[in-house]
């Protein structure tokens, strides 16, 4: 193929909702999908009921829901292995026709890329832009009765970046009904990381584990993480609660809040003024930290009530 599965566009962060070369994409969309949209729907619903036993049985419930609640990346991520495939993969019906479309906009050089942002005010989601369209095969993961799969343009689907922290907050707030506090117990990772995130039936948790977040954090000069880290407070018990959980982890463990506001601010400004090189080795780095953190974390489970 001559367009891979993930665009490239300079001017983009890693999955940010935005079409990287409107003009070209609407051209290749007319041309080459919009002849063949009730296809390549049909195509979209096969792949989705294709993966779905497999994602179901590998993570039956997430944050206390179900399966598919909640798991629009687990199924974002099974869609773009498909699609990176797509020569290969077989379909009957309408749905080949619809595949065979896909497969011929995107050997013309169209571009399919899985992004990540604010649904409407309302949500968190992944989807996919495939030229000028939005292509979401998760769409009931926040209400199960609704069809699977969802392809709109994407201008009218009201996918738009997050813009800093406090929007992360606010999305946050209103989907998960989560509680957000500030990382002054690693201070090394919070640059990086500069949230937990308390969401009812789920543990807590060190946020925002996307790579779009961590090339924000970096585009803002780390001045995103900072301005959280000084307005938000952690007050001492939870503290207290998340440095025993945390007695066995590779990250320096703060001696108390303030220390690690302290400690937080520092290294964040460290980092503006030498900013680490956002390899993808060091963003790789950087999520497996975050997981360790997040995995000794787990015992501090957050009541549903």
């Amino acid at each position: 193929m001559t367009a891979s599965v993930e665009g490239v566009h300079t001017s983009l962060l890693p999955n940010e909702p935005r079409v990287a070369d409107p003009a070209r994409e609407a051209q290749l969309t007319e041309r080459y999908l919009l002849p063949a949209l009730p296809a390549l729907e049909q195509f979209f619903v096969s792949l989705r009921a294709s993966l779905d036993s497999p994602l179901r049985q590998a993570l039956p419930i997430k944050l206390g829901k179900p399966y598919p609640l909640g798991q629009c990346l687990e199924i974002s991520q099974a869609t773009e292995r498909c699609l990176a495939q797509l020569q290969q993969l077989r379909c009957e019906g309408q749905a080949e026709h619809g595949r065979l479309a896909l497969l011929a906009f995107m050997q013309a050089g169209g571009t399919v890329r899985q992004v990540w942002g604010d649904l409407r005010g309302e949500y968190f989601q992944n989807a996919f832009t495939v030229g000028t369209l939005y292509v979401d095969v998760s769409n009931d993961t926040v209400f199960s009765h609704k069809p699977k799969v969802e392809i709109l343009p994407f201008d009218e689907a009201r996918l738009v970046p997050v813009e800093d922290y406090w929007h992360f907050i606010r999305v946050a707030g209103r989907y998960w009904k989560a509680q957000v506090f500030p990382n002054h117990v690693l201070p090394e990772l919070a640059p990086w990381f500069p949230l937990l995130v308390a969401a009812p039936g789920g543990s807590v948790r060190l946020e925002a584990a996307s790579n779009y977040m961590i090339s924000l954090t970096s585009r803002s000069g780390f001045s995103a993480s900072v301005t959280v880290l000084e307005a938000l407070a952690l007050d001492d018990e939870l503290f207290g609660l998340l440095q025993q959980c945390l007695a066995d982890s590779t990250q320096p463990v703060a001696d108390n809040a303030w220390q690690g506001r302290e400690q937080a601010i520092k290294v964040c400004e460290q980092y503006r003024l030498q900013p680490p090189e956002l390899t993808p080795d060091y963003a790789s780095g950087l999520i497996v930290r975050l997981q360790e953190a997040n995995r000794l974390l787990q015992p501090l489970l957050v009541s549903q009530n």
